[in-house]
């Protein structure tokens, strides 16, 4: 019975880290290109390419549809991004959730006028 529930312990904790975020600030550093982009799981109308975040030690850009931009800061507190602009006037913190990372993708998922979008980008 001790050995079962020592698994048992065991198996959680393994569990456990391989669903915690393991990935830091410096690990979103360089330029990442829209791939799609869904509203509501159904694909916006637009061409995702034409997304591009960056990020460095200095901060962040995004380069939006129609010449929208943005620069400023960012926070990582896992799994959530914090973004800053302060590029254009009177903008807030906003706060993007992290679904899914490794060194050549990452999706993000926001609200956007009540409603989910999801951004796949890549390096």
């Amino acid at each position: 019975m001790k050995s079962t529930i020592a698994i048992f312990c065991v198996a959680c904790l393994f569990f456990a880290s391989a669903c915690s975020s393991s990935y830091s600030r410096e690990d979103l550093y360089g330029t990442w290109n829209g791939a799609s982009a869904e509203e509501e799981g159904t694909p916006l109308a637009i061409d995702p390419s034409e997304l591009q975040f960056t990020f460095d030690e200095e901060g962040y850009t995004y380069q939006g549809t129609l010449n929208y931009q943005e620069a400023g800061t960012f926070q990582l507190k896992a799994p959530y991004l914090y973004t800053t602009d302060t590029l254009n006037q009177a903008t807030t913190e906003k706060t993007v959730e992290i679904v899914s990372f490794n060194s050549d993708s990452l999706q993000l998922r926001m609200m956007q006028n009540g409603q989910e979008r999801v951004l796949k980008l890549v390096r």
